[in-house]
């Protein structure tokens, strides 16, 4: 089982890249994600980047994380998740994590995980609204992986097959962090980051 973390946007509307937006004190929002994975027991964490963002003082590829550039991101978030999944070889079960929802849990990545074998996608769901990140079957990664039309969405493929929806408490799955209001919302205390 493996993670994609895809961070291989613009960002045109954060106007900053959001992998290197401070979580915390000590990580930035790419840290924490890969910290709550490992936490959730999930090891084997790829990280799809805009060819721009520049992580090399994150020794990220010490620690086992592999590192993609998208040097095309005008292809959209489709084309990040075949960069990523095309780099797993044929992984059973793969997590998409999108850099943007930095609120997962390792609860519900376990949750998730428990339940794979339900449908051919899982995801959050809370209050009838669909949540992050979705974990997607082998079926649905061998589909993506031969996609040549990214001018789709990842919503439009997933509509062809079967959901599982992970009930869910817990609103922080559904919380996107898009624009610097977003950011001066939940993280007040490091608004002057953003530049």
């Amino acid at each position: 089982m493996v993670c994609i973390i895809l961070s291989g946007g613009l960002s045109s509307r954060m106007e900053s890249h959001k992998a290197l937006l401070p979580f915390s004190a000590s990580h930035n929002f790419l840290q924490h994600i890969i910290d709550i994975y490992h936490t959730a027991g999930i090891e084997n964490i790829f990280v799809v980047k805009n060819k721009e963002i520049d992580l090399s003082g994150l020794e990220l590829e010490k620690n086992g994380i592999r590192i993609l550039n998208n040097y095309y991101p005008e292809k959209g978030r489709l084309y990040s998740i075949q960069l990523g999944l095309l780099a797993t070889q044929g992984t059973d079960f793969c997590f998409i994590q999108n850099i943007d929802n930095p609120f997962v849990t390792s609860g519900i990545i376990q949750q998730l995980a428990a339940h794979k074998i339900r449908a051919d996608y899982i995801s959050p769901d809370y209050n009838g609204h669909g949540g992050h990140p979705v974990l997607l079957s082998s079926v649905i990664c061998r589909a993506i992986a031969d996609i040549t039309d990214y001018n789709k969405t990842l919503f439009e493929v997933l509509s062809k097959f079967n959901r599982f929806k992970l009930l869910t408490e817990d609103d922080q799955c559904t919380r996107n962090i898009n624009t610097p209001q977003d950011y001066e919302e939940y993280f007040s205390g490091y608004k002057t980051h953003i530049t």
